[in-house]
């Protein structure tokens, strides 16, 4: 079975893509330091390593040479915009989404589906894409993609926790299929208690306490070096908990930013906050700086251990600063969280195949 692999990134979805048993013909990314990273990971995957306005059906064709394409995924990025606004959804008030540069990637995925016509198309996004414009523009996408020929179409938001990711990410999986199929979900495999002995999520600490001591050891296991003033807040933190300022000595407490407003430090939720071991992690947010604290040392993650956390084995190796390792990796979808919906679709196709 064969697929396209569209907005790479780093690899998350075409990881879970091959490992849930499809042959991936061709990948696509415009970052060419995130296709460095993809072709390092991935060396027998043809990668087109430009804007997706310029991955033309000519170009594809080379990599499809007449056969008929399974599937094709990816997750656009979507800027969590608002389009319609008091104007209201109509066409005929003068506005066509498809004319918004603000949808535009959206749009080039379905474009790709349109022109390779696959059996299953598989689309991941940030949670909030179900509640853009109360809901109306997710309403148009499916719109668009039943009027290319997927009538079928199940779209729901997803934790990754529920499928033995150790982190409370929430994604949109949005799945169509031309072939008349009801596509119905795995089950979850993990659960927030033990109740009738079920597996429990798994943990931060499952997830990266072996790594401690191994620093510079492991690919992209590299510390940030931070100030000492800001280790010194971090050893406030308890496991498990944001930073109290109140808690600070005056010396501590006093910000060192040029532009504070209160001459006090800053509480940033996603900056100033220690995961717990016994828990799943919050989500890993793309950034410099973004990536919580060690559950028992004083300096954020490393982009490994997020990467853990994201179910990226630690043979896949992201390059870049550390920014936009950061980056990759927080941008990534789990690979383990897409896997049973990519082996889910494997099957139907598999299933369809075998019918006399």
């Amino acid at each position: 079975m064969i697929a396209i692999d569209l907005f790479s990134g780093a690899g998350g979805l075409t990881l879970a893509t091959r490992d849930a048993g499809f042959n991936i013909i061709v990948s696509n990314e415009i970052n060419p330091t995130f296709a460095k990273t993809h072709d390092y990971n991935f060396p027998d995957i043809p990668m087109i390593s430009d804007d997706i306005n310029h991955v033309t059906p000519d170009k594809l064709n080379k990599y499809i040479n007449g056969r008929e394409v399974d599937l094709v995924e990816g997750g656009p990025p979507c800027q969590g915009f608002s389009v319609f606004g008091k104007r209201r959804f109509v066409n005929t008030q003068g506005y066509n989404p498809r004319d918004d540069a603000r949808n535009y990637l959206v749009y080039q995925f379905i474009r790709i589906v349109e022109e390779t016509n696959p059996k299953f198309f598989f689309m991941e996004n940030v949670k909030g894409f179900m509640s853009l414009d109360k809901g109306m523009f997710v309403e148009e996408v499916k719109k668009e993609f039943q009027r290319i020929g997927y009538k079928d179409i199940w779209c729901s938001v997803v934790c990754a926790a529920d499928y033995g990711v150790p982190q409370e990410r929430y994604r949109m999986f949005m799945i169509g299929n031309r072939l008349g199929l009801d596509f119905m979900p795995p089950a979850c495999t993990h659960f927030s208690d033990d109740s009738d002995g079920k597996p429990k999520y798994r943990t931060v600490g499952d997830a990266i306490m072996d790594l401690a001591g191994k620093e510079n050891e492991v690919p992209n296991h590299v510390p940030l070096k931070h100030k000492p003033i800001v280790e010194a807040r971090y050893s406030y933190i308890k496991e498990g908990s944001r930073l109290n300022v109140d808690d600070l000595p005056p010396e501590l407490a006093i910000s060192t930013r040029k532009d504070s407003k209160t001459g006090k430090v800053a509480n940033y939720s996603h900056v100033f906050r220690r995961l717990d071991r016994g828990k799943p992690s919050t989500t890993m947010v793309p950034g410099h700086n973004a990536f919580p604290i060690h559950p028992t040392l004083n300096r954020t993650l490393t982009a490994r251990e997020a990467a853990r956390i994201q179910t990226f084995p630690d043979s896949h190796v992201f390059f870049g600063t550390r920014q936009e390792q950061c980056i990759q990796v927080g941008n990534a979808v789990p690979p383990k969280m897409a896997e049973p919906f990519l082996r889910r679709i494997h099957s139907y196709i598999l299933e369809g195949k075998n019918e006399p």
